[in-house]
């Protein structure tokens, strides 16, 4: 009985193992590989997440009228678009920011309903930059050591915000694959960073959608603080302390404040 009961509440948390298992055995090909490497290792966290979104919902393809559905048809868009533009990315990589925001608007646009006509194009215009605005900030600074911090931020926020649904395994699967892709080196800069930083802004995006929360604000806000400030907050430790220990301890001390608002206002 005790067993049962132990593997009924692990279940729910199995797209998280997945998404961490995928997104590892990617990121040891793409180190092993030759030609390929660089392709499976630039893809290896947004199909990490693919893989976790995937076996929460049991689905791939939803309408975009259904909110947290349209997560796994993302997040498989996000990982294409990244291989397809990476691709003049790596040849010219000025070209990478501006071809990162255009993947990301295109998140956005899925978000925000997929609006196909002027009017609903009108109506869905905060969503649609909203997200794009908050993955392309996301992605700039979203380094595979750095990445992991911003995912335990958002995952993090949305427990403390208490969030209904499935947003927690979801973001546990986030979590996990930024985990099993750290040994991913790319050379595609923002665009490998894409995938994950589509998923984090989306994932945030979904309640404050769905409520629009003061609380739902600051768990999007999370990822963006350890990103942005955890860097510099490391340089402001003392010195005494173990280097290894300062990008936790800044990721720590951005998000906090952003965690205990959530959970205060929630």
């Amino acid at each position: 009985m005790t067993m049962d009961i132990l593997w009924q509440s692990l279940w729910p948390w199995r797209g998280a193992a997945l998404a961490f298992v995928v997104a590892l055995g990617l990121a040891w090909l793409g180190r092993r590989l030759g030609r390929l490497g660089p392709a499976l290792a630039a893809s290896a966290v947004g199909l990490g997440v693919l893989a976790g979104w995937w076996l929460v919902f049991g689905l791939l393809t939803a309408s975009p009228r259904q909110l947290a559905e349209r997560l796994p048809m993302l997040m498989l868009a996000m990982v294409v678009l990244a291989a397809l533009l990476g691709l003049p990315a790596r040849r010219w990589s000025r070209l990478a920011p501006a071809l990162a925001a255009l993947a990301l608007l295109v998140a956005g646009w899925w978000m925000a309903g997929a609006p196909l006509t002027v009017a609903d194009g009108q109506r869905a215009v905060p969503v649609l930059l909203g997200v794009a605005a908050l993955g392309w900030v996301l992605a700039l600074r979203a380094t595979p050591m750095h990445a992991p911090f911003a995912a335990a931020a958002l995952l993090a926020g949305l427990w403390a915000a208490a969030m209904p649904g499935p947003q927690l395994v979801l973001g546990a699967a986030l979590l996990a694959a930024a985990l099993g892709g750290m040994g991913a080196a790319s050379p595609l800069g923002a665009m490998a960073a894409v995938p994950l930083a589509a998923g984090m802004a989306a994932l945030a995006a979904v309640p404050v959608i769905a409520r629009g929360g003061v609380a739902d604000g600051f768990v999007a806000a999370a990822p963006v603080a350890v990103l942005w400030l955890g860097p510099w907050l490391a340089t402001l430790l003392p010195g005494r302390l173990p280097r290894r220990l300062a990008p936790g301890l800044g990721a720590v001390l951005a998000a906090a404040p952003c965690v205990a608002a959530a959970y205060l206002l929630r």
